[in-house]
């Protein structure tokens, strides 16, 4: 299994390369350029963030409810860490899993409701480096910042698919 370093480092890198501005990486998405959505966060900050970081990388606009074609309610970021394996020379954590989800609904402008109300979750495993020099907590907060920003780029592939449907009536 690969280590918490390479994972992390890995998600930067094809993070980094999908957000750099005036060009996209093929098959990557659409341009969103020209829709302009409203953000509604209740507890869900992490992914919030994470999602206009991604949505205005790909030249969407993110904006006051009276100017928006859109409102996008990302509701109740939850974190559930759980042991995977234990070492048997130590008895301390060797795996763990972190999973995070939220639910969203879409609607637009009228207020005819695109996307129902549902539950969306990333989940990850990850080898517990006992030597490691940062404590649990930093690598803990990394690891969450990671999985909100790989759930930010689902939730803007789906939202931006309902979008362009709803454009297409």
């Amino acid at each position: 299994m690969m280590r918490l370093g390479t994972i992390v480092l890995t998600a930067f890198l094809g993070f980094a390369l999908a957000s750099c501005s005036g060009w996209q990486l093929r098959g990557s998405g659409q341009n969103m350029g020209n829709v302009a959505i409203h953000i509604v966060e209740k507890n869900a900050r992490a992914v919030g963030s994470a999602f206009r970081e991604q949505w205005s990388s790909l030249g969407g606009d993110t904006v006051a409810v009276k100017d928006s074609e859109f409102t996008l309610t990302i509701d109740r970021e939850r974190y559930v860490r759980s042991l995977l394996a234990v070492s048997p020379k130590t008895g301390k954590a060797r795996e763990i899993n972190l999973k995070l989800d939220v639910d969203f609904s879409l609607r637009s402008k009228e207020g005819t409701l695109l996307i129902v109300k549902q539950a969306f979750a990333v989940e990850r495993s990850f080898i517990f480096d006992e030597s490691s020099v940062y404590g649990t907590n930093e690598n803990s907060a990394i690891l969450k910042e990671e999985l909100a920003r790989l759930l930010a780029i689902e939730l803007v592939s789906r939202v931006s698919s309902s979008a362009a449907s709803y454009r297409e009536r």
